[in-house]
């Protein structure tokens, strides 16, 4: 199990506690245990990438304890190590959950260690991938896949994903981020005044047996610099020195400038770190707001991909070929992700749990919230496998009724010409093209389309056009993305008399269940 002891926090570089950090650099796969003892992150019967010491099977849970700042890359320890058909069981926590500290932190004894820092003691040794808090999110990870190699296919099937029940209120609450990247912020506000970034917390309603109804909002505020702001996040001073976070390190890129320390300590206006905890009453609490309208619970995972072969460590928030902040309301229970490895092990990682979101994530977030979920991993050889994963440089998405081909306006933009020399900084400006994200969706599909069904190119214009349905993924996420549904009705042999051949949802290609 990957628990939240197993937490990696915002950039991607392998999912991992950056204190179990490995050497830069460092080649080939991660050393195994002495039979008996204790693997990465205290776990018993772990072997080597080879299989389960003394002939075990791979552990297979990951806490939250296996958490990992903000980052993946292929210096970092994996916390798990599975071979190919193994099902693994991971918590995952929204970075968003100090928004409500009283609702979605204390009380869970894990949530409170991962989200302890003050000037006395810290739970990791950086916030950020290098201390300044680049990314947002946090990541539980990463997991080893026994035998994957460049080039070779994971795939992930996704079995059952869970709300994490708070233990004080018995109560599962997520928060919802209107926020300055939101594209309500390009549109401008009503009268041309300047949009506000508010806050809306939501509860996640449940009926007497036990089941999931809805989420409603529950209250809302308004964020960071706010003419009545009576609670700003403040935190203890971080020191230059010492066991606390350092944050004003020098790392490669930097995308955040932190406040400076007065009176010992320091307020923050934005989200700059995974962590930052909310003192409510702020004075812009809108209890108001409480069951105006109910949204249909859609548990999914935002964040889920491998690590990137990347000689420096990679920001959280632009998604990539290896998957990552996909933020595709998709991929939840009954999904399955295939995505394409790029270093031993693949390095799998996972996290941005989301409640409810719709198409584009518009104005920031989805419903942020913890969810506990059961995943199995399986190892397709490059070449080898259905057809489907041949030669596969994209995130395919599958559930019973589609294929997904998800696109983005760079497919890989760590290496993209147009991006260079700091592509972690321009994705956010050139990235943010529906125009680019578009032409790269119709061209994997057609693509993949040729390859996995054996069309010609005419025919899978047609197909494309009168079939399947083009859909905008998010627009916040600095290199945004559009996907492709693909009936796959269209592929079946169908035996069935014409009157009980399946209809459409009205306007859409989507079947109707």
């Amino acid at each position: 199990m990957l628990a939240l002891t197993d937490l990696q926090e915002e950039t991607l570089l392998s999912p991992l506690l950056l204190s179990d950090a490995q050497t830069p650099g460092r080649p080939g796969p991660p050393p195994g245990p002495a039979p008996g003892r204790a693997g990465p992150g205290g776990r018993r019967g772990q072997g080597g990438p080879g299989g389960g010491a003394q002939g075990r099977p791979c552990p297979q849970a990951l806490p939250l304890a296996q958490t990992t700042p903000q980052k993946l890359g292929q210096e970092l320890i994996p916390k798990l190590v599975v071979n190919s058909g193994d099902m693994v069981d991971v918590e995952m926590l929204s970075h968003q959950a100090g928004d409500y500290y009283d609702g979605m932190i204390k009380g869970d004894k894990a949530m409170e260690e991962i989200f302890a820092w003050n000037n006395t003691s810290a739970s990791i040794n950086v916030r950020g991938a290098s201390g300044s808090g680049d990314g947002v999110h946090i990541l539980t990870g990463p997991i080893y896949v026994c035998g994957a190699e460049e080039g070779d296919i994971i795939q992930i099937d996704i079995l059952d994903l869970q709300p994490r029940v708070n233990p004080n209120t018995g109560k599962t609450f997520g928060s919802h981020a209107a926020a300055s990247w939101g594209y309500q912020y390009r549109a401008g506000g009503v009268d041309g005044k300047p949009n506000k970034e508010m806050t809306t917390i939501y509860e996640l309603v449940k009926g007497s047996s036990g089941k999931i109804k809805y989420a409603e909002p529950f209250f809302q505020f308004q964020y960071g610099s706010a003419p009545n702001y009576t609670g700003p996040m403040t935190r203890s001073c971080v020191p230059q020195t010492g066991v606390v976070p350092d944050a004003y390190m020098e790392h490669v890129f930097n995308n955040t400038a932190y406040p400076p320390c007065v009176n010992g300590t320091q307020q923050f206006v934005g989200y700059e770190y995974p962590g930052l905890i909310t003192q409510h009453p702020t004075g812009t609490e809108n209890y108001g707001i409480k069951g105006k309208w109910k949204v249909p619970v859609n548990l999914h995972i935002g964040n889920i991909g491998l690590t990137p072969k990347n000689a420096v460590p990679v920001n959280s928030i632009p998604p990539h070929n290896y998957g990552g902040n996909l933020d595709n309301r998709r991929l939840g229970a009954g999904t399955t992700l295939y995505l394409r490895a790029e270093v031993a092990g693949g390095l799998i990682a996972m996290g941005d749990t989301h409640m409810a979101q719709g198409d584009s994530e518009f104005d920031g977030t989805a419903i942020e919230t913890s969810i506990n979920g059961k995943f199995k991993i399986t190892l397709h050889k490059a070449g080898m496998g259905p057809k489907k994963v041949h030669n596969l440089t994209f995130p395919l998405i599958e559930n019973a009724e589609n294929y997904i081909v998800q696109g983005l306006a760079y497919n890989n933009y760590l290496t993209h010409p147009d991006l260079q020399p700091n592509p972690q900084q321009l994705v956010f400006q050139k990235g943010s093209s529906l125009d680019k994200a578009m032409n790269n969706t119709y061209l994997k599909a057609r693509k993949w389309l040729m390859n996995a069904k054996n069309l010609t190119e005419n025919e899978v214009n047609t197909f494309i056009t009168v079939m399947c349905d083009f859909q905008v993924t998010q627009v916040v996420d600095g290199n945004w993305g559009v996907h492709l549904v693909i009936p796959k009705f269209a592929f079946q042999k169908n035996t069935e008399p014409h009157d009980k051949m399946p209809k459409v949802v009205c306007g859409t290609s989507t079947l109707q269940r």
